[in-house]
């Protein structure tokens, strides 16, 4: 497989999960969130608080998918190991850590401070946080391969 074919299926591995991200994002979440205020009548306050919490979480997942395309295309020019893409791979660990983070409180502050108490968005949210925290630990571990081979590259470089 060249360089360009491995990229190309990069970037449609990435335009898949953007609109995989888009149909959750903008059509089951806010359906979620209707049924959840339709079945009790006293999340209906949370309504739109939650949402915009929930729709919020898109963010960080929308830039990381613009360091990966970056990442896709320096693939397809022959400069897969490059400081640059261990710094963008870093930063998709970051941002995944920080959604997380973001995730997470925003789930104790609805659970501990509306006592919106629900045992399976408990269990979704816990699975959604572990996605994220394999997301970050691979992205990490990738930055740091990458930024090893990218210091031996250009090593390499210096001594023809």
């Amino acid at each position: 497989m060249t360089q360009k074919t491995f990229s190309n299926l990069l970037k449609a591995a990435i335009v898949l999960a953007f609109l995989c991200c888009a149909a959750v994002y903008g059509l089951y979440v806010p359906a979620l969130a209707d049924e959840c205020r339709t079945m009790e009548a006293s999340l209906s306050a949370l309504y739109l608080p939650g949402l915009i919490f929930v729709e919020l979480t898109f963010l960080p997942i929308l830039i990381g998918l613009f360091f990966a395309w970056r990442v896709a295309s320096d693939i397809g020019r022959d400069n897969s190991f490059s400081r640059e893409n261990a710094g963008r791979m870093k930063n998709i660990s970051f941002l995944a850590l920080f959604d997380v983070a973001y995730f997470w409180l925003g789930i104790l502050v609805f659970w501990f401070g509306f006592n919106a108490k629900s045992g399976p968005m408990l269990i979704l949210a816990a699975l959604i946080g572990s996605a994220g925290i394999i997301v970050a630990v691979c992205a990490g571990a990738l930055s740091h391969l990458i930024l090893k081979a990218a210091v031996l590259r250009e090593e390499n470089d210096l001594t023809v």
